[in-house]
Parts: structure tokens; sequence; C-alpha cells
């Protein structure tokens, strides 16, 4: 098992605002055309033809019901590949099972970015989770995610964005596609499962003989349509 947590405050590596500052506002290349040519194509033919572009691809999972998919699918084309999960240290005890079981069953490059407060003290601090729409919930989502997501691009530096979001899950992923371009990272973002649908995803775990993770419970988006502010 190849494990790396990253626990330390200032990131490594060039910064990725001076590696980027000429490319902030456009992506490397006709994104609206390769959307229009992989539409109807499947996910693991989208992540093949993807990575030949890219010298710097990071896969980031969460360890939700349906993430075995897509790491089995990108696991099977480039198996080396890094893998990024920000834990915010508030997963279920069955997630953290289910993370430790994927970890060791594709034996993932995979690198851990966590909050640089402990969950115990975010508990002491807001007496829980804060409520969800307040400014407390808002600094909780900064604390635990945001803030180590960011870091782990600065010290990542990837050129391509791979994430398992989905068109049917909320109305602002409605508005996205399978490639788009994140100007606030400076990086593309490739989404390949974007059109698949839920029952999709669970006959490919099933033929496939994959586990999945039904507690899955994420408290920067406690209901399932909303968005924590990673993918804006």
């Amino acid at each position: 098992m190849n494990l790396a947590v990253d626990q330390f405050s200032k990131p490594s590596g060039v910064s990725r605002t001076k590696r980027n500052a000429a490319s902030l506002s456009q992506a490397p290349f006709d994104l609206a055309e390769f959307n229009r040519a992989l539409v109807d194509a499947a996910p693991i033919d989208i992540i093949q033809k993807s990575l030949d572009h890219f010298e710097r691809p990071v896969l980031s999972t969460s360890f939700s019901a349906y993430s075995a998919a897509l790491l089995h699918m990108v696991h099977t084309v480039r198996p080396d590949i890094t893998v990024l999960w920000c834990d915010t240290g508030f997963n279920t005890p069955a997630t953290y099972r289910f993370a430790e079981q994927l970890i060791d069953l594709f034996d993932l490059n995979i690198k851990i970015f966590v909050p640089q407060v402990s969950a115990a003290r975010l508990e002491a601090q807001y007496n829980g989770v804060p409520q969800p729409g307040t400014e407390a919930h808002d600094d909780f989502t900064q604390t635990v995610k945001l803030e180590p997501f960011a870091r782990a691009f600065e010290a990542l530096t990837p050129d391509l964005w791979i994430t398992g979001i989905r068109r049917e899950e909320t109305e602002y992923r409605k508005s996205q596609d399978i490639f788009t371009w994140d100007s606030k990272r400076a990086v593309t973002k490739l989404a390949p499962t974007f059109h698949l649908s839920s029952l999709e995803l669970v006959d490919y775990l099933q033929r496939h003989d994959l586990p999945s993770e039904p507690d899955y419970n994420d408290p920067t988006k406690p209901e399932d349509n909303l968005e924590c502010g990673l993918h804006y």
C-alpha cells in the first residue's frame, strides 16, 4: 500500500499561481470539442483518451457510495495515478473501513490531506457540526474541506483533475460537462461518469464485484442536492 498523509501547513513545490499565471482564464484546448466528441463514449474510453494529453493527472475521491466504480475505471487505465483524498475527519467508521478496503484492493497511490484543526477541537468549538446555511457552517466547510483541498493542489500541481461529479446529482452540476475548466485552480477538470445514472453505477459495481458504501455522510453537504463549494 502506497500511503502518504500530509499534515504540514506549508505546501511544497512550485506555486500553481506562478506556474499557471498565463492561463488562469482559459483551458489549454477546446473543451467543448472534446465534450461533443466524447458525449456517447464509455467512461473508461474517455479516461484512456484523456490521460494521453496530460502529464500530472490527479483523481480525487471521497470514498462515497459509488467511489469504487471510478477508482476501478481509472485504475484499469493508469494503476499508479495519484489519488487525492481530503479526509475531513468527520467520516463514519464505515467510510474509514471502506477507504482502507479500496486502498488495499487497488494498491492506491493515495495522498491524504487533512484539516489543520482536529475534529475534536472543531466539535468542541461548534458544539457538533454547525447547522447548514449558517456562517458557522461555511467556516466549518472551509476548514475541513476547502482549505485542505487548496493545499493539496499547491503540493501536487495537477494539470488534470479527475472527479466523480455527475449531471443528475444537483441543479448546479447540470450546467457542467465531461470536461470543464476550473479557473480558480487553473486546471482542466474531467468527469468521466458525468452522464451516468446512479443505477448505471450500481450495475457497474455489481458487474465488477466491487463494494459500495451506503453509510457515507458528508457534513459539509448533508443533503444530496447541496454543494460544498469545491466544484464552483
